[in-house]
């Protein structure tokens, strides 16, 4: 892969990061995104994610920072199939 699409990647990745820090998902999104629940309770254990659980009800659901979920993001087998086809031109 050009050493340019890796930096623009890079950059992309810092950018969302950035724009999802004051977002949160519920634990049934996070479950998917991170690959499991074994996987994010672990992450919670860990405290790789941060999450919160509002008072007042027993119903209320959990929140989880969009960010850290993203980045402990589990990669998908085939995921290589989606690098080999990124090009810069594609990329902006």
């Amino acid at each position: 892969m050009p050493e340019i699409a890796v930096d623009v990647m890079a950059q992309k990745y810092q950018s969302l990061l950035r724009r999802t820090e004051r977002l949160h998902v519920s634990y049934r999104k996070a479950v998917m995104l991170v690959g499991g629940e074994k996987r994010l309770e672990r992450l919670m254990l860990d405290g790789k994610v941060r999450y919160s659980k509002p008072e007042g009800s027993a119903n209320t659901m959990w929140r989880f920072n969009l960010a850290d979920i993203v980045r402990n993001v589990k990669p998908l087998k085939n995921s290589s199939y989606f690098c080999g086809t990124l090009t810069p031109q594609t990329l902006q």
